[in-house]
């Protein structure tokens, strides 16, 4: 029997989880709650895997979405995926954020610029072609760098100010799926792009809020 694997997607305020085996999507389990990641996401997979009558010993892939995203999920998201790495020996497979997005755009966006974490005047954003595959490689960029790319549609939520320039696609699109983990980790793991437990990491490209307000009003932290 084909092994089970796991998705954890939880980049975003709520979060899901999906089971499979092979390309057979099993079920998907929803994190319900706001911002509370490290309540729900255990008892999520114990119910998912109790239900189809799995242990975690039976887990042999983990794909887990990197971000960038919220830093508290991602954290929380990468203890757990650890913990199964060292304990029960499960593989893991890292797949950025902008490339989970970019399986929601809809078929008739052929060159789609996908787009997170915006802040003050720049967004990291990376442009996707038809196949869904990078045309442009991710990189904080301002709306006008965004624009040269040219794409037709843009994807995230927030975006910053784009005029009548181009196609926003609507924010419902702007949530990422833990079915696109899940099928996005399969391919990376038919291709062994596994990750190493010790030193697999979220994806960051600024520093947390936390961190920035507090050098804003104190000055740098010294060290």
């Amino acid at each position: 029997m084909t092994a089970a694997a796991l998705a954890i997607e939880t980049t975003t305020r709520r979060g899901a989880v999906t089971l499979g085996r092979g390309d057979d999507l099993l079920a998907v389990a929803d994190l319900t709650q706001q911002r509370r990641h490290n309540v729900e996401l255990m008892p999520a997979i114990d119910g998912l895997c109790r239900s189809h009558g799995l242990a975690p010993r039976d887990l042999q892939h983990l794909y887990l979405s990197l971000g960038p995203g919220s830093f508290t999920g991602l954290r929380v998201a990468l203890a757990t995926a650890k913990m199964l790495a060292l304990a029960a020996g499960v593989k893991l497979v890292g797949v950025p954020t902008l490339d989970v997005l970019a399986r929601n755009a809809p078929d008739d966006a052929r060159r789609v610029a996908v787009c997170l974490n915006l802040k003050r005047d720049t967004v990291y954003c990376a442009l996707f072609d038809a196949n869904r595959r990078l045309a442009a490689e991710p990189a904080l960029r301002t709306a006008d760098e965004l624009l040269a790319l040219e794409p037709d549609a843009v994807l995230g939520d927030p975006l910053p100010p784009l005029a009548d320039r181009v196609r926003v696609l609507p924010a419902d699109l702007a949530v990422p799926r833990s079915e696109h983990v899940y099928a996005l980790g399969r391919a990376l793991a038919a291709q062994n792009a596994w990750a190493d437990p010790d030193t697999i990491a979220p994806l960051y490209i600024r520093e947390p809020e936390a961190v920035t307000l507090w050098n804003e009003r104190h000055g740098p932290e010294r060290r």
